[in-house]
């Protein structure tokens, strides 16, 4: 059984308590570029400010300050961030592989990742009821603007990032359980059982073998 050796808290259920949490559980890391994959409303930037940071939104809507696919190549030299975050973002690509790629060419110092875990229990529970999970899957009746391309647990999600940075020059320097208010009570058991009680996997990557 693997084991994750902490947790990331978060405060509330929004959005920008989530990012906030993130902030908060690497305080020294933001400072120089941040480039934001997947930025969506851009929570990010609102939970790093006050920090010395320059941050640049990337999403496929064409609002964000940048409008790329994490899918294709990213309009960015090799190693022009010192931060590069994709937060619930990969597992929204065709190819997850390209795209965590593109994450390690273009950040030089930190790659912040998370991920969902399809095992977790309130989804194994959905399923026993024939409930679908959430809009992200399923087969609806029109073509959705989006969706998850991928289904995995936790283990898998693991094996992908620490594989995949390895191949790429980087390393997995830090694992975590991202968990809020309702589950921080029994963190410990989410530590001891996170393929059935962590919902979200949030890993850091930093350059070298």
């Amino acid at each position: 059984m693997t084991l994750i050796m902490d947790i990331a808290k978060i405060d509330g259920g929004t959005a920008l308590d989530r990012l906030s949490g993130i902030v908060h559980t690497y305080p020294s890391m933001w400072k120089g570029t941040v480039i934001d994959v997947g930025c969506r409303t851009r929570e990010l930037e609102t939970a790093l400010k006050g920090r010395q940071v320059s941050y640049v939104g990337v999403d496929v809507d064409p609002t964000a300050e940048v409008v790329a696919d994490l899918g294709d190549r990213l309009p960015f030299e090799d190693r022009s961030a010192e931060v590069v975050t994709a937060f619930d973002v990969l597992e929204h690509t065709d190819d997850i592989y390209r795209g965590f790629s593109e994450l390690c060419r273009v950040a030089r110092e930190d790659i912040l990742i998370t991920l969902p875990n399809c095992y977790e229990v309130r989804t194994r529970v959905r399923h026993l009821r024939g409930k679908p999970i959430s809009g992200k899957y399923g087969l609806p009746t029109a073509p959705p603007g989006d969706r998850h391309r991928w289904f995995f647990s936790l283990d898998e999600a693991r094996k992908f990032v620490r594989n995949s940075a390895r191949e790429h020059g980087w390393r997995v320097t830090d694992e975590r359980a991202l968990i809020g208010p309702k589950f921080q009570r029994i963190g410990w058991a989410v530590c001891r059982w996170p393929n059935l009680l962590c919902a979200n996997y949030l890993a850091r990557l930093q350059p070298g073998r």
